[in-house]
């Protein structure tokens, strides 16, 4: 997955908000697309849910998501470049599984991810 596509997913739930912090994509040395890096969102029962994605300037640059809970609280952490809808989807359902506003992103997404997968075939 890439950052776009991250951007994509969260933003189209309405459940997730940008931040104004940014990193820059770049393919082959080339920059692609500057990407919010830090989504947050307030769920009732849980609190605080936050995504960010960052990577080590001076080590290899594999750039990393972070699933945070109440900002303290790391459950999760994927490479970007691994990161799929589906593993999206199962972290977020960890947290989110109850609320309703996740419950119609993922129904709608998850076909949609679906009906995708089949003209890949």
């Amino acid at each position: 997955m890439t950052g776009v596509q991250l951007e994509k997913y969260l933003m189209s739930s309405n459940i997730f908000k940008d931040e104004n912090v940014y990193i820059v994509e770049t393919i082959d040395g080339k920059i692609y697309n500057r990407v919010p890096s830090y989504y947050k969102a307030f769920i009732q029962m849980v609190g605080k849910v936050e995504i960010n994605i960052y990577y080590n300037k001076h080590g290899d640059g594999i750039k990393w998501v972070d699933f945070t809970i109440g900002g303290v609280n790391l459950y999760a952490c994927h490479k970007l470049k691994d990161l799929t809808f589906e593993t999206l989807y199962l972290e977020l359902n960890k947290i989110m599984s109850r609320d309703l506003r996740f419950i119609e992103w993922s129904k709608i997404e998850l076909r949609n991810y679906k009906i995708e997968s089949l003209y890949e075939i």
